[in-house]
């Protein structure tokens, strides 16, 4: 039996060191990408397209940073894809909230077919719409515009959102619903004041989905702002690529810029969904 026990102990303990090893390397295969962009908006010159490649703290600068912020323009740029960004994820979760509720709660034929056009909506490639959404921007004069970005980005986040949050709907009990109902709640505010609160892990998740796609949208953007003072970060970003040179550490100091806030939005998300999660299991 001793035998047997220090067995299964040091078997363990193997397991427990090969998922921590396992877990360090996925970190670092993750962060790599965004170390080398910071590595490479600080090397010189001379360093950055050395073979084989060499790292040098003691050379590094911050000439990709004043180069990038030097006439403010990344600011605006910045202050664009915030807006774009908060302002579809915003709008996202509320339609999404609404339709993901009448999908997890209700079975008629008309829900059945909304369910079924959202799901086949996924099977189109995002690059086919956009000769038809830029008919309807410039039809309704919104060409140039941040809201017109809002709006597309809607379009591509929304049928996920919802599906996400109809996902999480479905794992509140209804009997909560119910109660509430019973003492007079309406429909509307079951849903904020019960389903809402309870399902908001995956609330959290579809914000953090939503967020991203807003944060990163690099095509219709492009396609529909012509204007540089409303880029958002993707076009702002791929103009510093010239003709017959590229400023590379221009280039990976805005991308570190941009990356962060993202990040903040992530962690601010992740944490929400813990404290959700903590909350459900403790009651």
């Amino acid at each position: 039996m001793a035998t047997t026990s220090v067995r299964r102990d040091t078997v363990r303990r193997l397991g427990s060191t090969a998922l921590t090893t396992l877990t360090w390397v996925l970190a670092l295969a993750a962060v790599f990408p965004f170390l080398w962009m910071l590595i490479q908006a600080l090397q010189p010159e001379a360093l950055r397209f050395a073979s084989p490649p060499t790292v040098d703290p003691g050379s590094f600068n911050l000439d990709g940073f004043r180069a990038a912020t030097r006439d403010g323009e990344i600011l605006v740029w910045l202050r664009n894809s915030a807006i774009v960004a908060v302002t579809s994820t915003l709008i996202s979760l509320v339609l999404g909230s609404g339709a993901a509720y009448a999908i997890a709660r209700f079975r008629t034929r008309a829900v059945t077919a909304t369910t079924l056009l959202i799901l086949a909506s996924q099977m189109v490639p995002p690059v086919v719409l956009m000769v038809p959404l830029f008919s309807l921007v410039t039809a309704f004069g919104l060409f140039d515009t941040l809201t017109a970005v809002v709006l597309g980005n809607i379009v591509f986040t929304l049928p996920v959102v919802t599906w996400m949050l109809s996902a999480s709907v479905r794992t509140v009990p209804p009997e909560l619903e119910e109660a509430a109902m019973v003492d007079g709640c309406g429909r509307v505010n079951v849903l904020r004041r019960i389903t809402i609160p309870v399902a908001l892990p995956g609330v959290a998740a579809a914000a953090a989905f939503s967020f991203t796609w807003a944060w990163q949208e690099f095509l219709f953007a492009r396609i529909i702002v012509s204007r540089n003072d409303n880029w958002v970060g993707g076009v702002g970003i791929a103009s510093f690529f010239g003709v017959y040179e590229t400023p590379w550490h221009v280039i990976m100091a805005a991308t570190v810029i941009f990356t962060i806030p993202p990040v903040i939005f992530f962690l601010i998300a992740q944490r929400r969904f813990v404290d959700s999660v903590g909350g459900a299991v403790k009651g």
